[in-house]
């Protein structure tokens, strides 16, 4: 039934999210808002976040609904500040997180293909080099003035390591 499709698709998403050390803020039907950088930082959040909408693309496309046709999961990334609280109303206490960035995320996820994963540019420039993008240029979002430069992530750069990533994405920058 739905409610175990549903509660499948939540547990992977889950698992997955912890695995890479970000924070599940709250399940909404069959969308998960998750954090990375809160409550606990690391120097390469953004990169975990990347990691983590990969793995949650691949591991949902390994489930199926009840007729056998697989799910698919669409991912949108955006980094930037919030402010993270609890919002106290109808007798409990819910998380909440404020600002542009999630609102952000969620259009991009809106444009993101099934299965695949949609960046944002602060995303695109905290990753350097460590994965291998498709620009998708300047998009029109609504509530956002103005373009958003996006990326579709296809999956991990041939960059044998961190550094020779950063030099790579460096040099590229510095070209252009």
């Amino acid at each position: 039934d739905m409610r175990s499709i549903i509660g499948g698709y939540q547990d992977v998403c889950g698992a997955v999210i912890q695995r890479y050390e970000g924070h599940v803020a709250r399940f909404m039907g069959d969308g998960v808002l998750a954090y990375f950088g809160w409550p606990r930082a690391h120097e390469d959040d953004a990169e975990r976040a990347v990691r983590a909408g990969l793995a949650v693309a691949a591991a949902i496309g390994e489930l199926t609904a009840g007729d056998g046709t697989p799910l698919a999961a669409r991912v949108g990334i955006a980094t930037g500040q919030v402010v993270v609280g609890d919002l106290i109303g109808g007798g409990a206490a819910q998380e909440e997180v404020v600002g542009e960035t999630p609102n952000l995320a969620a259009r991009l996820q809106g444009l993101a293909a099934p299965g695949s994963v949609v960046i944002a540019a602060a995303t695109q420039h905290l990753i350097g080099g460590l994965f291998e993008l498709v620009d998708l240029g300047w998009l029109e979002l609504r509530g956002f003035g103005g373009e958003v430069r996006a990326w579709r992530v296809v999956g991990y750069s041939r960059a044998e390591s961190r550094f020779a990533a950063s030099a790579a994405s460096a040099s590229a920058c510095i070209r252009t």
